[in-house]
């Protein structure tokens, strides 16, 4: 009894603490922006990730700016760069033609108001050269992702989005093959409807090893245009076709993005924006889980807000090995939010109060460890409540304790033997009071997570098995949690 109050009251301090964040104030010279996109890459080769930033700043100019990072957060701007600045824009990176740099493709309404899609290729040192002559069309209020959609492992793109400027242009969503050299091709005849106004994700969501694709967005200005939310499966050549009979409500003013939320091995995906009809529609987020087969259940009970016009993004940030979520936009009392949700592993998220963010809508967000503490940054851009447009960067400290039992219970029992243990399995013994998954963490001293290991039981008396041969000899946390109770343990391996 006294070991189990000892380890609880460890695993408390350790795990039912704050993550704090810091904004970095020093003069980092990020233009804000609204209406935006950003995106992280060592564009340099000096293994720091640097940032490109686009969007309109707060003097109404179109911006594309390229950031090098030192390795410790100071950012400096690349200067004679040949990006056009746009907004409404999105930007991806990836190395289209295979000599390891990350090249950069950029979508937009520039300030000659054009829609463009151009694409610039690296060096390998930071400067980039745009390569003409590429098929893509222009698109403004869209999206762009890339992804080897046809198994030759060279990165092809889709591109949605809304061909001019001018209210009620063409929208499209198209798919370009890439040869390896940086060449595409379109693929014609796929049967992705064409939308602007929404996002596109990639992932393998039936378990073939093919990448399938999610699109949202809305067909068109009217109100009788439908709002989308399609699910295609890749048959692992580029051919997609629609999977029909998903729950996910069509959106536009939207974001998505696919994690494993659950710990089963199939990734899930988080959906925000506004559903039809576009007036006085409803903003949503909803989570939905992955059977593995591609057939997706809606997770109810969620304490996400419903928002449009923002941005999503997982990372774990309090490194337990569970990705969380942080979610910025406009909530339906036209609120602007950045809300940081913490993941328990088996998809229960916990909002994370007293965040400095600023809310944003018009937004994008992105992480990346920029000060190589090994944890995960944040920047975040767009116009906030009062109406000024910014990019504030956001270092993660890390937990501090919060000493709160109405979050987390430590009063699920069982006993680990053999104790000490010599090598290979432990067994867990508990009595399981229904059906349901455990997630089984083993943890180090310094409350690192090291493994972990759900496992579906059943009511009554129940032994888990985990190979702990990988250990080296000393003493751990062994965490057992049902979803609603969790128990802790100390083990030595000798």
């Amino acid at each position: 009894m006294k070991l189990n109050l000892l380890c609880g009251f460890f695993i408390l301090t350790q795990f039912l603490s704050a993550q704090t964040f810091t904004e970095i104030s020093i003069a980092l010279e990020l233009d804000g922006v609204m209406a935006s996109s950003i995106a992280f890459s060592d564009v340099n080769g000096d293994g720091n990730d640097d940032v490109l930033i686009t969007g309109q700043n707060s003097l109404n100019e179109r911006i594309a700016k390229l950031y090098t990072n030192d390795g410790t957060g100071n950012f400096t701007e690349m200067m004679g760069t040949p990006f056009d600045g746009v907004i409404a824009s999105s930007i991806a990176f990836s190395d289209v033609n295979g000599d390891g740099n990350d090249d950069v493709l950029i979508t937009g309404q520039n300030s000659l108001n054009e829609a463009i899609a151009k694409l610039y290729i690296n060096d390998g040192m930071g400067n980039f050269t745009e390569m003409t002559d590429i098929p893509f069309d222009g698109v403004a209020d869209g999206s762009i992702a890339f992804s080897d959609v046809n198994g030759d492992d060279n990165d092809d793109v889709l591109i949605m989005g809304q061909k001019g400027a001018i209210l009620g242009s063409e929208r499209i969503a198209k798919l370009y093959i890439n040869d390896g050299m940086g060449n595409f091709t379109e693929m014609m005849d796929i049967p992705f409807d064409g939308v602007a106004d929404g996002s596109i994700a990639f992932s393998d969501v039936n378990g073939d090893g093919n990448n399938d694709v999610l699109i949202t967005g809305s067909k068109g200005i009217f109100i009788e245009d439908a709002q989308i939310a399609q699910l295609y499966i890749n048959d692992g050549v580029g051919n997609f076709t629609e999977m029909t009979a998903t729950p996910f409500e069509g959106v536009r003013a939207s974001s998505i993005a696919f994690s494993d939320v659950n710990g089963d091995g199939y990734d899930d995906v988080l959906i925000t924006g506004q559903n039809e009809p576009p007036i006085d529609s409803e903003r949503i987020a909803k989570l939905y889980t992955n059977d593995g087969l591609g057939n997706f259940t809606e997770m109810t009970g969620t304490p996400f807000q419903g928002v449009s016009f923002g941005s999503i993004v997982f990372s774990d940030v309090n490194g337990d090995g569970n990705d969380d979520v942080l979610i910025t936009g406009e909530n339906i009392s036209y609120e602007r939010i950045a809300e940081l949700y913490t993941n328990d592993g088996l998809g229960n998220f916990t909002e994370i109060t007293d965040i400095p963010f600023d809310g944003v809508m018009f937004s994008s967000i992105a992480f990346s460890d920029v000060n190589g503490d090994g944890k995960d940054d944040v920047l975040i851009t767009g116009w906030n409540s009062l109406d000024e447009a910014i990019a504030k960067l956001y270092k993660n400290d890390g937990m501090t304790s919060s000493i709160d039992d109405s979050i987390l219970r430590f009063d699920l029992k069982f006993i680990p033997y053999p104790n000490p243990v010599k090598s290979g399995d432990l067994n867990i013994t508990f009595y399981s009071v229904g059906n349901g998954f455990v997630n089984v963490k083993v943890y180090n001293l310094n409350g690192h997570l090291l493994s972990q290991q759900k496992e579906f039981v059943v009511i009554g008396d129940t032994t888990l098995t985990i190979d702990i041969g990988p250990l080296p000899s000393g003493s751990y946390f062994i965490q057992l949690d049902n979803g609603k109770e969790k128990g802790t343990a100390k083990i030595t391996v000798q």
